[in-house]
């Protein structure tokens, strides 16, 4: 009776934990990243729940990751080339290499 009761739990816990991990994944990406652009008169960017590629646009300054995940930096509008990770709540002081970025 005792192995059955720890048996029912451990596998109840197992599920638990898949059911978990399975619900983790399957959500949403939430958070958004901005842009500043060097131009008193243009407004912050704003890319909300950003998912694939996305352009930068021209005269990019700063480009804050207010997302729960990391973001690439890359050198073309296309997001191809040699990238570089952005972590999430972390900014990047734009520099004219970069033209795009892939959440």
């Amino acid at each position: 009776m005792r192995i059955r009761r720890i048996a029912s739990v451990l596998l109840a816990s197992g599920l638990l934990a898949v059911g978990l991990v399975g619900s983790a994944g399957a959500q949403a990406p939430s958070g958004q990243v901005l842009v500043f652009i060097a131009d008193a008169v243009v407004p912050v960017q704003k890319f909300q729940d950003p998912q694939g590629c996305h352009a930068l646009p021209t005269g990019t300054h700063v480009v804050i990751n207010d997302t729960g995940r990391a973001i690439t930096l890359y050198p073309t509008p296309t997001c191809t080339g040699a990238g570089i990770e952005l972590a999430p709540e972390h900014g990047a002081h734009e520099l004219p290499a970069f033209g795009g970025f892939e959440a």
